[in-house]
């Protein structure tokens, strides 16, 4: 099931023009070396499931999705607050299209960091994504 959100993920990315256009890509769980900034990375923190009404086979999968953009543009933090706006315009309550699955919501739950170390910005952003199955 991971496999199928995270490729929801990618095609949503791809879809969205604006982000796609900004970011030399985005990847699951880790870039290629020397790819070319700026550039995105989404990870999967937590899995959990909730059962309504005491079914397992009726239950919501909660995923939390964490996302890093990384930037080399040195302009004062700038353009990476720019790319975490178009990040948030791409996947703030997005419907995410998962074989399989309904997606309830996929919502932000926090911008934890936006930080400059070693001459590179990056921001982290954290979503909820909740998904039932068909």
């Amino acid at each position: 099931m991971l496999d199928l959100v995270a490729e929801s993920i990618t095609q949503k990315y791809n879809s969205n023009s604006t982000l796609s256009g900004a970011l030399s890509g985005l990847y699951f769980q880790q870039a290629p070396q020397k790819v070319a900034s700026p550039y995105g990375v989404f990870y999967f923190i937590a899995v959990t499931q909730e059962e309504l009404m005491g079914s397992a086979f009726n239950n919501i999968t909660q995923i939390d999705v964490q996302f890093s953009l990384v930037d080399e543009t040195d302009d004062g933090g700038g353009s990476i607050t720019a790319l975490a706006a178009q990040l948030d315009d791409c996947f703030h309550w997005a419907a995410l299209n998962i074989d399989g699955w309904n997606c309830i919501k996929f919502q932000r739950e926090a911008l934890i960091d936006l930080s400059y170390t070693d001459e590179i910005w990056q921001s982290v952003t954290d979503y909820s994504l909740w998904i039932q199955k068909e």
